[in-house]
């Protein structure tokens, strides 16, 4: 079995400098604790203001892993697998639905490596600096429609109530810009 993870990859390129590798997953480490506290403090924020959509993620979490309401902690723990996961799809939306209101990094700006032109037209120049705003393009009716300021997991869900990817250009928690030419 392929792992897909980070330190995984690394180590499949076979030319990494361990001192490289110790900083690059250090740097992820730290730089991911902050960022997941924030983004779970949101979620737990959510849940309590939608207490019906707690429940079906309850229900959800339940049905994947085969638990019922009386089941301990470490029953719980030792029943999360890769295939339970794969089957809470709605948690995933409403996880997703949550940065997309709340991503843990609201504002970010990039400078730019070499003269672009952006999809409008607008150039600009290396050198420049770049500000984008996932905090407010996540509240965009022009995106996400009438109800782009409303909780809606159900937005990330496909007609056969599986999880649907959107583009990381329109949702861009995950920093998709610095993929372009600015960094």
């Amino acid at each position: 079995m392929k792992k897909s993870d980070i330190l995984s990859r690394f180590l499949e390129m076979n030319k990494t400098d361990p001192k490289y590798l110790k900083d690059i997953i250090l740097s992820f480490i730290i730089a991911g604790k902050d960022t997941t506290a924030s983004t779970l403090s949101w979620f737990f924020y959510m849940m309590c203001k939608h207490p019906l959509l707690q429940e079906k993620i309850a229900d959800e979490v339940r049905k994947a892993t085969g638990i019922n309401q009386n089941s301990s902690i470490d029953e719980l723990a030792n029943s999360i697998t890769d295939d339970a996961l794969d089957k809470m799809q709605y948690l995933h939306a409403s996880l997703t639905e949550t940065l997309r209101l709340y991503p843990a990094i609201p504002v970010d700006s990039k400078v730019c490596l070499s003269d672009d032109t952006f999809p409008d037209g607008f150039k600009v120049r290396k050198g420049d600096a770049v500000a984008y705003q996932p905090w407010a393009m996540g509240r965009m009716t022009s995106l996400w429609g009438d109800d782009a300021e409303d909780f809606r997991p159900e937005r990330w869900i496909d007609e056969n109530c599986c999880f649907r990817q959107e583009s990381p250009f329109k949702f861009t928690a995950f920093q998709v810009p610095q993929s372009l030419t600015i960094l």
